[in-house]
């Protein structure tokens, strides 16, 4: 049954995160949609300003906030309740960890409302908190209908504290792409692709040292950040692509002969999704990843290699693999369309917004 849908969603500032919302929105469902403003980035020197998918369009504010730039450290400058009255919704969705700033000011706009409201999780290792923070978050996740925790790892982490809290796993999805061809250029090495940021816990130098062992192979990077110069000094041959929109990906990545991320557990973080590599397999592109965090779920899902991280060897002999072997784009592809493309993450978010609805009852006033 369609339901009236309110989402908070500071990524949706960014147009290809609306993708989930639009596809609700074909489905039947009343989708209005809230979003900053405006909103900084560390890699952009200039502010995003939204612009919204057609599906989306005549229902979605942009709204001031306090704190742009800063994802659980940011409020909207709105009277939460007077515009969950004016649109009078039947869920409330907060694309925003439970530990946050905009999650607890919608939260409880929505639980004053008695509106049933979901959060997201993406936090796969356990922290910390500050006392007041733990008291917001314990409040939330208390009222929650449900949280979509976006790794199996996060739900079980969420689980474990709260055995009675639904936690399904609802990954971040990611658009379902056509194959776009390869452009070569006259390339005839084997190209080892990487993107994303390019900083240590990336696992960037791992990945270098492993391309440096590989006989007439070549480095194809996209994306920008503060070890970009030692890419590029690295004695490598190396092509960097840093001005890369979302529009572009397929292409980057139906350029390269197998993607990389070898990223690093440090600290408190560990890999909590890896969304270039569905994103890749997606593009016909196989995948390798080491086993931080939540990468080895995201790779055996996708049929690629795992290799443990830092291990250089392991790497490098999983790249010999890869390279060696027949390309065929279509397990991955499948598979990538399976289990995290945009069709099926917006079936699980309906089947659990209307399981909460439904619960609910019907709307009333």
């Amino acid at each position: 049954m369609p339901s009236r849908i309110l989402v908070v969603s500071h990524p949706s500032v960014v147009e290809a995160n609306q993708d989930v919302y639009a596809e609700l929105s074909r489905r039947g469902h009343d989708v209005h949609l809230i979003v900053p403003h405006t909103w900084t980035h560390e890699y952009s020197d200039a502010p995003l300003s939204p612009t919204f998918r057609p599906e989306l369009r005549s229902q979605a504010r942009a709204v001031r906030v306090l704190g742009a730039g800063h994802p659980q450290r940011h409020v909207y400058r709105v009277r939460a309740g007077a515009l969950l009255a004016d649109v009078a919704p039947d869920f409330v969705l907060l694309e925003q960890e439970p530990f946050s700033l905009s999650a607890a000011q919608w939260g409880r706009a929505a639980s004053r409302a008695g509106v049933p409201f979901a959060l997201q999780h993406d936090e796969n290792r356990r922290t910390s908190w500050p006392l007041p923070v733990r008291r917001v978050r314990a409040a939330l996740l208390d009222r929650a209908a449900f949280v979509a925790a976006r790794s199996p790892r996060a739900a079980a982490l969420l689980i474990d504290e709260r055995p009675a809290l639904r936690a399904p796993v609802i990954p971040h999805p990611i658009p379902e792409w056509e194959v776009p061809p390869r452009v070569r250029d006259g390339v005839e090495q084997f190209t080892v692709g990487y993107a994303g940021r390019i900083v240590a816990e990336k696992g960037i130098r791992d990945l270098l040292a492993a391309v440096r062992r590989l006989p007439a192979a070549r480095l194809l990077v996209v994306g920008d950040g503060p070890l970009l110069g030692e890419v590029r000094d690295s004695g490598l041959e190396v092509e960097v692509r840093t001005a890369a929109s979302s529009d572009d990906m397929p292409q980057h990545y139906a350029d390269m002969d197998v993607l990389v991320l070898p990223s690093r557990t440090v600290g408190h973080w560990a890999e909590q999704f890896g969304r270039v590599l569905p994103e890749a397999a997606m593009c016909g592109t196989p995948v390798i990843g080491s086993d931080s965090g939540e990468i080895p779920w995201v790779v055996a899902a996708l049929g690629g290699r795992v290799f443990p991280e830092g291990d250089i060897e392991a790497l490098t002999a999983a790249l010999e693999q890869e390279r060696d072997r027949p390309r065929d784009p279509r397990p991955g592809r499948e598979a990538a369309s399976a289990a995290f493309a945009v069709p099926a993450v917006a079936t699980l978010l309906a089947d659990e917004i209307g399981r909460a609805v439904r619960s609910r009852g019907p709307r009333h006033g």
